[in-house]
């Protein structure tokens, strides 16, 4: 099994709700069910044992955490986190990315959600998680559009629950995890066609 088999065996439903269920605690401020949906996101998404899904999200955790204050983040900081994740994906998957672009892309597209949150008009965060993708898959820009374009949208979607009541009932939180379904879907069907 080569490394863009093994990094597509995910399934896309479970994905799209762990990364959901992650937005959702994240601005709600509930920081072990953050930890929990965080372990199970990237175990199931990076398909890692339980005991390496932990490091994996402590690494990310800390990036998130370098990132997070406003205006005072730590952006060097969080990609050197997301290097050493990146760094042991890459390892255990035998994979062939670049380990400092990858980590550049996924912070940066951080630093383009911020930048454009609930804003419409998100192509720029479109671009950079198809940068990201590209780096990590190596695939044609036009099999990762979909991907890229349905994650934004589902983000756009979270952006909207967030300026509203944060109501966990709230049918926003569906169409969250709609988009990052169809996201996932097309990003696993890209793979599989490669």
């Amino acid at each position: 099994m080569n490394a863009r088999d093994s990094l597509g065996r995910f399934d896309p439903r479970l994905v799209a709700h762990f990364e959901k269920e992650n937005y959702v605690a994240y601005y709600q401020k509930d920081w072990l069910k953050l930890l929990l949906v965080s372990v199970s996101m990237v175990k199931e998404f990076f398909h890692l044992s339980f005991f390496q899904a932990v490091y994996g999200a402590y690494l990310i955790a800390r990036a998130e955490i370098a990132a997070a204050p406003f205006p005072d983040n730590d952006i060097p900081t969080a990609e050197a986190y997301v290097q050493r994740f990146y760094a042991f994906v890459k390892k255990i998957h035998h994979a062939d990315f670049n380990i400092d672009r990858t980590a550049h892309w996924e912070v940066n597209w951080w630093v383009i959600h911020r930048k454009l949150f609930a804003q419409e008009d998100n192509q720029e965060l479109v671009d950079a998680l198809l940068r990201l993708y590209e780096e990590v898959y190596n695939l044609p820009t036009e099999r990762l559009q979909p991907a890229a374009f349905h994650r934004a949208q589902g983000m756009l979607y979270s952006d909207r629950w967030v300026n509203s009541d944060k109501d966990a009932n709230s049918p926003l939180l569906a169409q969250v995890e709609e988009e990052l379904a169809i996201s996932y879907s097309s990003l696993k069907n890209a793979l599989a066609s490669q």
